[in-house]
């Protein structure tokens, strides 16, 4: 059905007793309907006629009203998407800014200067840590910590390298991630006291690397039981030495064993069979040290005997010689 186009609230009723409805009347007009019963029943006919519009008309305003009510939703809703997505992407954008220059906006504190220079890890040892893998635990002595702050400010973090994985995979890290000290020393080169310092900051730092719960505690396990292994108190500065020796083994062995896929064991879990393996191989390595010493020793006393007979032995022909002259 059409919309109605006028508001039959405005219309009056026409008058039926003109002569332009006088063919209307007629068709009325009978034995018992009058001219003036058929302009009463045109009017009542045009009434309720009028009625039905004001209803139509009614429902039509509604049905117009709710469909503005709609569309001014959606026009609404529209506005607020463009809205969320401009401000997604300005966020996107100001994310990617800070960033790539995240010293630029690092919060500061209104604090005066610290009495002690702030531990910060070199960005290598960071990055290997957030990726789960083995990092030396010189990172993170004083002199790793030295390191990492003369390197700070002579890399560029933005810079980026081509770096090839263990499965011989391009890959393009930063240059700061991707470029080791050339100082760094293997874990059973460090001095006990090396340990002691590195230690609380490596638990540290995988806690900060979010390394699961499983793996945090096995590292804890580890370097409790070490450091409270009866042979940190032996007299022979050598069992240190071996502890240091099984620690750098077992923690290289666990990563290439993870890495590999196989699965790897419980790393807090001191194996003493290994341990004694350690502590016999640095005693053999100290045995060959001082056999070599002595090797050393003794070719020097020889190389030192026979310039001493050289010398003599010129010596005495120069003798011989002049007595034949004379």
């Amino acid at each position: 059905m059409p919309e109605l186009q006028t508001n039959p609230n405005e219309a009056v009723c026409p008058d039926f007793a003109a002569e332009d409805f006088a063919t209307a009347r007629n068709a009325l007009i009978g034995d018992n309907i009058d001219e003036a019963a058929a302009v009463n029943i045109l009017a009542s006919a045009w009434r309720a006629n009028n009625a039905l519009d004001k209803e139509r008309w009614e429902r039509q305003r509604q049905e117009r009203a709710e469909e503005q009510r709609l569309r001014e939703r959606r026009q609404r809703e529209e506005q607020e998407q463009q809205a969320e997505a401009r401000q997604a992407e300005e966020e996107a954008v100001r994310k990617e800014e800070q960033r790539k220059h995240k010293t630029k906006y690092t919060l500061l504190t209104r604090a005066p200067p610290p009495s002690t220079p702030p531990e910060i890890l070199p960005p290598y040892a960071t990055a290997r840590l957030q990726k789960g893998q083995y990092v030396e635990l010189w990172y993170f002595t004083n002199e790793g910590l030295d390191y990492a702050l003369r390197s700070s400010s002579t890399v560029d973090e933005n810079a980026i390298v081509q770096t090839v994985d263990k499965d011989r995979n391009a890959t393009w890290v930063s240059a700061a991630a991707s470029r080791s000290s050339k100082s760094v020393i293997d874990d059973r080169d460090l001095s006990w006291e090396q340990l002691l310092i590195a230690t609380p900051r490596f638990l540290d730092a995988i806690q900060a690397a979010q390394w699961t719960e499983q793996r945090q505690e096995m590292m804890t396990d580890l370097f409790t039981r070490l450091q409270a292994h009866p042979l940190r108190a032996s007299k022979d500065p050598l069992d240190r030495v071996a502890l240091l020796r099984y620690l750098s083994e077992q923690r290289r062995l666990w990563h290439q064993a993870i890495d590999a896929g196989t699965g790897a064991w419980d790393i807090g879990i001191l194996n003493e069979h290994l341990l004694r393996g350690a502590t016999d191989a640095v005693q053999k390595e100290r045995r060959d040290r001082e056999e070599v010493e002595r090797n050393r020793a003794d070719a020097d006393r020889a190389r030192r005997v026979s310039e001493t007979f050289a010398t003599q032995q010129q010596g005495l022909t120069k003798t011989l010689l002049h007595h034949t002259c004379q």
